[in-house]
């Protein structure tokens, strides 16, 4: 063995030896929630606003003790679109009812200040929590109705998830009709940037939200469109056939230099990068940018960074999760590797988290009977499972300090409005005595 060789050995067995086992924390037939009452949710179940079936977790991030999950309206008799439980079992249950986040009234359908269709948000360490909605309902199926526009919601998970700002997205950016927000990464430099995923059929891209300017753009390119040869796959002997666009992202740890995007269709056998300076800087022809990273096993939907700059995939087909050490293994082809792998258990790796305890956490809801209408109430579908990775997020620096963070206020053009109106209110009570001494 090369002395070369021997380091790549040695790298790789650091690397998987530092990562305990996957472990079931929590498994659910179906979801059910905190409901007002016994009767609130019959009604719900008569009216078929509440179809036990058609209620898959998909969205994890946790904080401080708890876990936030999504629900995505992918069809009709979705109560609840994003919710919050303790991220340990309460007296050894562990299929618990869902307390709606951070309200009932939040979840309201056809009410555009609530929550429509929430599939990922992300919680930075200050306990903001930046909440994408995709504003259509029913995705899956032939009524998807588009009730509100899209929009970035920022909630302040240690003030009760009161709004801190929410942002709509332009028409141009992110057409109502068509958009799906799928995933998002956050940037704490240059003031605060997110970096959105936008499966949409017609318009796929990547979505780039700047914090200070309150304003949004998007970046195309024809990497982050479904590939023929990866539309169809079969998980658990189900067929899954549906053309979907760029879907998983992660961003290089925070801290790092010339820091990258990762992404990938989850459609497609190959990840991709582009610099963040890149997306920031508005480039309108990216294809010198845009680097293909190597060829992956199966598809891939959700993806987290760690700290240390460990990247964590799902492999769909293969029921596994994998990694890729980008500090230490600059080749993806040679280095990544399936850290586990389970057939019953691991169906469909859909989501990641880490928590501050140096936790990795996913949720796999066997998404391919979802599809195929085939879910059975009656025995375990969505799980979330639990390993001890010893490093936080990306967005943490590698001594898991926490970087400057940005402030967010209501923004610039919410301020103005605000201020506009305060302006109007004024004027209207200096006008009202002058008004009543002409009578």
């Amino acid at each position: 063995m090369t002395g070369g060789s021997v380091v790549l050995a040695l790298c790789l067995g650091l690397s998987l030896a530092a990562h305990d086992s996957f472990r079931v924390i929590f498994q659910w037939n179906y979801v059910d929630f905190a409901w007002p009452s016994d009767e609130a949710r019959q009604r719900a179940v008569d009216r078929g606003e509440y179809v036990l079936a058609n209620n898959p977790i998909a969205g994890i991030k946790c904080w401080k003790g708890k876990m936030y999950l999504t629900i995505p309206r992918w069809k009709d008799g979705v109560p609840v679109t994003l919710a919050v439980t303790p991220s340990s079992p309460v007296n050894g249950v562990t299929a618990p009812r869902l307390e709606p986040f951070p309200s009932w009234e939040m979840q309201t359908l056809g009410d555009c200040d609530a929550f429509q269709f929430v599939q990922s948000m992300e919680i930075d360490p200050a306990g903001r929590m930046w909440v994408l909605d995709t504003g259509r309902t029913a995705t899956q199926t032939l009524e998807a109705k588009a009730r509100c526009p899209p929009r970035l919601v920022i909630l302040d998970l240690e003030n009760g998830g009161a709004v801190l700002r929410s942002f709509r997205f332009p028409a141009d950016v992110t057409p109502p009709d068509s958009v799906y927000l799928n995933d998002i990464v956050l940037d704490h430099e240059d003031g605060g940037v997110a970096y959105i995923t936008d499966s949409s059929r017609e318009d796929p891209g990547i979505v780039v939200y700047s914090l200070a300017n309150d304003t949004a753009w998007k970046v195309r390119h024809d990497s982050m469109k479904a590939k023929a040869e990866a539309v169809g796959f079969m998980v658990a002997k189900t067929h899954v056939i549906s053309p979907i666009n760029v879907d998983g992202i992660a961003l290089s740890p925070a801290g790092s230099h010339d820091r990258q995007v990762y992404y990938t269709p989850l459609s497609s056998f190959h990840l991709y990068s582009i610099p963040v300076s890149v997306l920031k800087n508005r480039t309108d022809n990216v294809d010198r940018y845009v680097r293909e990273l190597g060829r992956k096993n199966s598809q891939t939907d959700g993806m987290a960074m760690s700290m240390s700059g460990v990247l964590y995939f799902g492999l769909l087909a293969d029921d596994a999760v994998a990694m890729w050490d980008t500090k230490h293994m600059q080749s993806f082809t040679t280095g990544q590797r399936v850290i586990s792998r389970d057939h019953a258990l691991m169906q469909w790796p859909d989501t990641f988290a880490f928590d501050e305890e140096g936790n990795l956490w996913c949720v796999t809801n066997s998404v391919q009977n979802f599809l195929n209408n085939r879910v059975d109430v009656s025995q375990p579908n969505y799980r979330v499972i639990k390993m001890h990775s010893g490093t936080k997020s990306y967005q943490y620096l590698e001594d898991g300090s926490v970087p400057d963070l940005p402030t967010v206020t209501a923004g610039a053009r919410r301020a103005a409005r605000d201020l506009s109106a305060l302006a109007a209110l004024f004027a209207a009570l200096l006008a009202a005595p002058i008004a009543a001494l002409s009578q």
